[in-house]
């Protein structure tokens, strides 16, 4: 790598994803010598036979367990919608072990705040009939997920799996102040949802917070993996 520093990136997808979501930026930043791996959460994607009883401690342990199993270290990782609260999570319980924090599209929650607390009062209250019935959270529409290309959007419908309620219920625990270290907030801005569009907002306020934005839809590392890589490397660390 000429003039660049490799680095080691752990990906973690949005809700009812999987690893898979990230294959093209995997294999891109692989190719560009860094250190990538893309993980697949408790309950998602080929982990869906697992028990649907867990919540966002969970999804913490998955990403906590993967950097202790691989003694991985300065890691620079990177939270994709849903995965934000989960990134937000992991940097609480092991701050001296990232390097470098990106939030692609992403939730940036506060100390005690959940996913939820984000959702306008309909879609909280559809939610909460599911968690009621104890039921898992179905997938968005694919138009929200910024899809449109046919081929695309079968590769993801057919992957999608419900989300188990808890993971959006369970409010996160952060640290009280962010942490001496880069940190980048991503937005994808066609057809970007008002929830992340007030969060890019708010990231651009904070002195502490190096934002940038794709034209693309929500799902970057599908429709624009090529600019996703790029953004990662320039923002890694």
């Amino acid at each position: 790598m000429t003039g660049r520093m490799a680095r080691t990136y752990v990906l973690i997808p949005d809700a009812w994803h999987g690893g898979w979501a990230w294959r093209l930026v995997v294999a891109g930043l692989r190719a560009a010598g860094h250190e990538a791996n893309a993980l697949t959460l408790t309950g998602l994607g080929e982990r869906r036979h697992i028990s649907q009883a867990v919540d966002l401690d969970t999804h913490i342990e998955d990403v906590l367990s993967h950097i202790e199993m691989e003694d991985l270290s300065n890691v620079t990782l990177v939270g994709w919608s849903y995965g934000g609260a989960v990134a937000t999570g992991v940097l609480a319980r092991i701050p001296d072990k990232i390097g470098a924090m990106i939030y692609l599209d992403a939730f940036v929650p506060q100390d005690g705040q959940a996913l939820v607390d984000y959702l306008p009062l309909p879609q909280r209250a559809a939610y909460d009939a599911f968690k009621d019935a104890d039921r898992a959270l179905p997938p968005l529409p694919i138009d929200r997920l910024g899809l449109t290309d046919p081929v695309q959007i079968d590769h993801v419908q057919r992957r999608l799996v419900p989300q188990p309620w808890r993971t959006f219920y369970q409010p996160v625990k952060a640290l009280p102040q962010l942490p001496r270290i880069p940190i980048a907030y991503i937005g994808c801005t066609v057809n970007q949802s008002p929830i992340f569009a007030s969060i890019l907002a708010e990231m651009k306020d904070s002195p502490s917070i190096r934002t940038d934005t794709i034209d693309t839809g929500h799902s970057c590392m599908l429709t624009e993996p090529d600019e996703t890589i790029r953004l990662l490397e320039r923002y890694g660390g």
